[in-house]
């Protein structure tokens, strides 16, 4: 059977309204794919793994035709935790460091997070201590049960990541190509690599990215010809991103009011 349809599951990289409102002009990688598919999007800005698997369970539970299915998965940081009641969009501003082993809330500015954690900060802390060993290998299985369900389902699945993948990076004799198949695909670069990739030199400055996506046009348009050579099996012969933009206008402002280096949401 054709499968004819995609299922996009991610962060703000695949969002189809982030930034929308300053770039309307930007035509993104998902939407591109609609010339020739059917695009379900479910990326939405600032969620994590924790909330992308919650709506891939769901799909795969509830789907009866699922070999009908593309899944393209873009797997973020793994202490994005969609904690209840709470708007998954902004809640991941709650962080954990696996180094320090302690929480802290990244944007002061949003009251609505701000009192969720200082309500709920000893419960917080208490799961992250809890799950810090499984969080921490968590983007491992993630990445191993999409395969897993690449093969079973016979669903063509391509994944990617936005940033170092904790336990992943640490382990350099990994051959990731040993993983990819007719059926699935794991790019081992960080979509974060090549998104910072695109500034000329910005050095060290905090930097509000503006981009839609966390991209401009010229890589928006790379990234769904990849896809497209994914989906064919045609994993040797990616088109490279482009580096060193010069479009200041297309790529954001330095925001003085912070410490924070370059980071997405």
């Amino acid at each position: 059977m054709a499968q004819n349809k995609i299922i996009i599951y991610g962060d703000s990289f695949a969002d189809p309204k982030h930034r929308i409102n300053i770039h309307s002009e930007v035509i993104g990688w998902y939407d591109l794919l609609k010339s020739d598919y059917e695009v379900i999007n479910k990326g939405l800005s600032g969620t994590g793994p924790h909330y992308s698997f919650k709506e891939y369970y769901r799909f795969i539970a509830e789907e009866e035709d699922l070999e009908d299915y593309i899944i393209i998965f873009v797997l973020s940081e793994e202490n994005r935790i969609a904690f209840p009641n709470a708007n998954p969009s902004h809640i991941s501003n709650i962080n954990w460091d696996f180094d320090k082993k302690e929480s802290s809330n990244e944007d002061e500015h949003e009251k609505s997070v701000k009192i969720y954690y200082e309500t709920f900060k000893s419960e917080i802390d208490f799961f992250f201590l809890t799950q810090q060993d499984e969080l921490m290998w968590s983007n491992f299985k993630n990445l191993g049960f999409l395969y897993m369900n690449s093969l079973l389902l016979n669903m063509k699945t391509i994944v990617f990541h936005t940033d170092d993948i904790k336990v992943l990076s640490r382990i350099d004799s990994l051959n990731f190509k040993k993983l990819n198949n007719s059926n699935f695909y794991f790019h081992p670069i960080a979509l974060g690599y090549d998104s910072f990739n695109e500034f000329i030199d910005i050095g060290c400055q905090s930097f509000v990215d503006e981009r839609r996506n966390h991209f401009s046009q010229e890589n928006h348009t790379v990234l769904y010809e990849n896809i497209k050579k994914a989906i064919k099996g045609e994993y040797d012969n990616f088109i490279p991103f482009i580096s060193g933009i010069d479009y200041s206008y297309n790529l954001g402002k330095v925001d003085n009011s912070t410490t924070r280096k370059f980071i997405y949401e």
